[in-house]
């Protein structure tokens, strides 16, 4: 059974983060692992035993605090497992997770994605772990993506064994996917092209796919008038493309998508060397 792993930190965002996982569980048969990462305000000088002690209260209290929100949502203990660490967030999850695990993290806002953009946990976690990643805006109207959104480009093509996995598990209520990219002024036009209808047949055979071309002055206002229209949409990015590495396109998809837009976002890793 895959296993979604879930980042939690009981901010007012939690209770969106823990529903979704749990539609997300419903409807795709995944096991769930929700993770927070404690303070541990331990005093520098205190004994061992004394920084043992800390440490085991703030993980009952952090077990307490999750046991709290499943009982306010109405939702099942015994459907999840839950864990506390006090260490390293994204120690934890190169050591004890596994690399066909799904990551889900929370993005809270303008301030969160302003560190997003430039350093954060969640900038860390994508920097440091090439995983299957799912991140959700504050607002969300859709648990369940009804429509993919692959944002491409020919010289950055899509690693297709984590499109595959992606597509296994969330497939099943996936009723549209557009193959999308953006040409700049330097971009061939029939290379992108023959990339798109390329990946297009690949996957025709169990969705509709819609292949689609942005280019001139006006193409990041046009995507965004036509993604705000499609509240169903997931937007799936790859880790070393564009879409992350330049400044410009991160902006637009991270800032005007995800955050202004509410789209949720899904990082694909990139290819093994």
């Amino acid at each position: 059974m895959k296993k979604l792993i879930v980042l939690i930190d009981f901010s007012p965002y939690t209770p969106t983060i823990i529903k979704v996982a749990y539609e997300w569980q419903n409807s795709y048969g995944v096991s769930l692992q929700f993770i927070n990462q404690i303070p541990g305000l331990v005093p520098t000088l205190a004994n061992s035993p004394g920084k043992e002690q800390v440490i085991a209260f703030e993980k009952q209290e952090a077990d307490k605090k999750f046991s709290e929100e499943l009982m306010k949502l109405a939702l099942p203990r015994e459907k999840a497992e839950f864990l506390a660490i006090d260490s390293s967030i994204i120690h934890f999850l190169e050591n004890e997770t596994s690399l066909d695990d799904i990551l889900l993290l929370g993005l809270k806002g303008t301030g969160f994605l302003k560190k997003f953009l430039i350093g954060s946990t969640a900038t860390n976690i994508i920097n440091h772990l090439n995983r299957l990643i799912i991140a959700l805006p504050k607002s969300i109207e859709q648990a369940l993506p009804k429509r993919l959104a692959l944002a491409s480009h020919a010289n950055f093509p899509f690693n297709e064994p984590a499109l595959t996995q992606l597509l296994n598990t969330i497939g099943n209520s996936i009723g549209e996917i557009e193959l999308l990219t953006i040409l700049s002024e330097t971009d061939d036009k029939t290379e992108s092209e023959v990339y798109l209808n390329a990946l297009k047949e690949k996957l025709d055979d169990k969705y509709q796919c819609l292949v689609k071309i942005y280019e001139g002055t006006d193409a990041f206002k046009v995507i965004k008038k036509r993604y705000s229209e499609f509240p169903d949409d997931y937007l799936v990015l790859q880790k070393g493309s564009r879409t992350l590495n330049d400044k410009l396109f991160r902006h637009f998809f991270i800032n005007d998508l995800v955050h202004e837009g509410a789209t949720p976002l899904i990082i694909l890793p990139c290819k093994d060397d």
